[in-house]
Formats: C-alpha cells, sequence, structure tokens
C-alpha cells in the first residue's frame, strides 16, 4: 500500500534535518513546495497591503515549505512519521506545521529500471602512436622542413603580413631583437585582430562590457608595430621532443613554434601538422605516399 505523506513546516529551519532524517530512514524521495498559510497572508495583505504580493514567499510571517513524499509500506511510513515528529519538537507545538498522512490506490514511477550499463571506451592513450611523443623536434621539422617567418621588432604591422604571406604555412611569425634574439611571437590571428581593428572597429567595439575591456581597446588603438603586438616568446630546442612542443602550443594556443639555439637565434620552425604527422606515420604503409611536398 502506498501513502502520500504531506508536512507543511511553519519553521523552516528544521527543513535540512527533515531531510537527513528521512533519507537515513530510507524514505525514497522528496518534493518541496513554496507555500503559505491563508488566513495568515489575509492579515499580512490587509496589513501591507495588496501591492506586497510579489513578495507574498518572501514575507517570513506567512512563507511556508510543503514537504510531499510517497512512501510504500507500513514500516518505513511509521519511521518516517516518527522521525518527522522528533525533528519538529512535536506537531502540538505552536507555529511548528501539519502531518497528513493520506492512502494512495495507484501509483506509477516510484520504481525506476536500473540504468544501463554503458558500455566500457577504450584506453585514451593509442601505444602505437605514443611512443613517437618522444620523437626530437628536428627530426620533425625535417617534415615539411619550414623556413620561420623572421621580422624585426620595429616592422609595421603591414609589413609583418607581408613578410608572413611569403611563407603560408608558417602561422607564428617570430619577432627578433637587433642582434636575432627572439623576443616574441606574433600569431597570424592576433595579427589579423590587430589589422582589422583599423578595417571593422565595430566588431571590437560590441565586445567592451566592462572597464577592464574599455583598457583593452584603447591599447589596442595604439598597436601598430610587431614589438606592440607580440606575444611573450615560447619555443624549443634541438634535442627536445614532440611531446614537449605539443604542450607549448596548446598552453600558448599557438599553431606552431620556433627552434631556436643557446643564444635565442631562430634556426628553424616546427608547426602542428608535422607533430600530428610524426605520430601517425606508423599508420601510413608503404603504398600511402606523404602530400606532395613533403620529403
Amino acid at each position: 500500500m502506498y501513502h502520500l505523506v504531506m508536512v507543511i513546516l511553519d519553521d523552516l529551519h528544521v527543513l535540512p534535518g527533515l531531510l537527513q532524517a528521512w533519507r537515513e530512514a530510507g524514505v525514497p524521495g522528496v518534493t518541496i513546495l513554496q507555500s503559505a498559510g491563508g488566513y495568515r497572508t489575509e492579515t499580512w495583505l490587509a496589513r501591507v497591503g495588496l501591492g506586497a504580493i510579489g513578495r507574498l514567499f518572501e514575507a517570513e510571517e506567512v512563507r511556508r515549505r510543503t514537504v510531499l513524499t510517497l512512501i510504500e509500506g507500513e514500516e518505513v511510513l511509521a519511521r518516517a512519521i516518527a522521525e518527522a515528529e522528533r525533528v519538529v519538537g512535536g506537531f502540538d507545538r505552536p507555529h511548528s506545521g501539519l502531518l497528513m498522512v493520506l492512502p494512495v490506490t495507484q501509483a506509477l514511477g516510484l520504481k525506476k529500471k536500473p540504468r544501463e550499463a554503458r558500455p566500457l571506451l577504450e584506453p585514451a592513450l593509442r601505444p602505437e602512436w605514443a611512443v613517437h611523443r618522444n620523437t626530437p623536434v628536428e627530426e620533425v621539422a625535417a617534415i615539411l622542413n619550414l623556413e620561420p617567418t623572421i621580422v624585426p621588432a620595429d616592422l609595421p604591422l603591414d609589413q609583418v603580413a607581408l613578410a608572413m604571406l611569403k611563407q603560408p604555412h608558417v602561422g607564428v611569425a617570430c619577432v627578433v631583437s637587433e642582434d636575432g634574439r627572439l623576443v616574441g611571437l606574433l600569431s597570424l590571428q592576433d595579427l589579423a585582430d590587430d589589422l582589422f581593428f583599423r578595417i571593422l572597429p565595430e566588431e571590437f567595439l560590441s565586445e567592451v562590457r566592462d572597464l577592464e575591456q574599455v583598457m583593452a581597446f584603447a591599447d589596442r588603438s595604439r598597436v601598430r608595430t610587431a614589438s606592440d603586438a607580440m606575444k611573450e616568446p615560447v619555443w624549443v630546442r634541438r634535442g627536445e621532443t614532440v611531446k614537449e612542443a605539443f604542450k607549448r602550443m596548446h598552453e600558448h594556443n599557438l599553431t606552431g613554434l620556433p627552434i631556436v639555439d643557446d643564444q635565442y637565434h631562430v634556426v628553424g620552425y616546427i608547426n602542428l601538422l608535422e607533430l600530428l604527422v610524426s605520430c601517425l606515420e606508423c599508420r601510413m604503409g608503404p603504398a600511402q605516399e606523404r602530400p606532395e611536398g613533403q620529403p
């Protein structure tokens, strides 16, 4: 036999204790509704005015919670009633609330089917690919043998774009000092944003929503040269691995990295596609040729 247990609580401070006690007593689930005492509401509105009805469920004087649960079996029902009495301190106490038990002739949905077990996913690690993650970057850079795009720090941005056009597969320009040391990186996306700021400024103005973004908008209006737009330098050295190169690209959202020597002179370039191909080469059979232009 099913029973609907309804508890109307005047004292909301006991609600957490009631829920915990019912859970431990085996009550299967609880629904909590906002409610208000009818006579109290009438008195309250007469005092504060009908215009306050929008605050009805916020008013301390009238707000209540109605707790509903559906219980099967006399034993669990008895425990639930006893625990409610204990937590509330007795429903005969003033301003405690009400407890009602109603018989239910039919109930659907109380007992749910167990969720179907999901098939186990294969491990994320692919051993036949992972063996290549320690490949030195100089071996990987030889796949496409890309020439780095190197620009001086004082080069205007439109000239940086023309320099990058000469190496369309190199998506990151290397900004160097007068003595040729790497001092920053300028990705194609950042370069495009800074140049299109002067072509479609309204697209960037729509992003300004707070003071910090106002300051960033003002800063971007002053960007003129590679040194103004560049980010902090990130690089790899000969002898470092695919794992280290990918980690730095991933952390800094870059599609490529310069290879530098011990004096931070740019001596090569490696891109994300080369990292991928280096790990997938074991899947390329003898009959599979590399894309045109690859050695």
